[in-house]
């Protein structure tokens, strides 16, 4: 089966990481910051460790279905009880590395479903 991969043309798809930032658009991205399909923030946490939940409650705010919580050069998850406050709402929290967060991120915003992807960049 041939699989063909076609980049979003929405301004804020993700198109490149390189380990330490990551690019939306034309545009390089050196701290924490949320993008969904029509704005791009930035966001306040540099780190897990300083991850709290009035973070989260500023993702939940968005009205999104699924919140991708790239971590990241490698997966962590946040303490139990911040994830439990984000799936209390009914949202789904997905815990991924940066690459992998931006990759299944393009995926859905190609789709067209309501996903908002957090970065954390320190």
């Amino acid at each position: 089966m041939q699989i063909n991969w076609h980049r979003d043309a929405s301004p804020f798809a993700v198109n490149g990481i390189d380990g330490v930032r990551v690019r939306v658009g034309e545009a390089w991205q050196e701290r924490s910051f949320w993008v969904h399909q029509g704005a791009l923030e930035p966001w306040r946490p540099g780190s897990l460790d300083e991850l709290g939940e009035d973070d989260l409650d500023a993702l939940l705010a968005r009205g999104q279905e699924v919140i991708l919580l790239g971590t990241g050069a490698r997966l962590a998850f946040p303490r139990a009880a911040l994830r439990a406050h984000v799936l209390q709402r009914g949202i789904g929290l997905e815990c991924m590395s940066n690459d992998a967060a931006a990759r299944t991120y393009n995926v859905l915003l190609g789709e067209g479903r309501a996903v908002l992807a957090a970065f954390l960049i320190g």
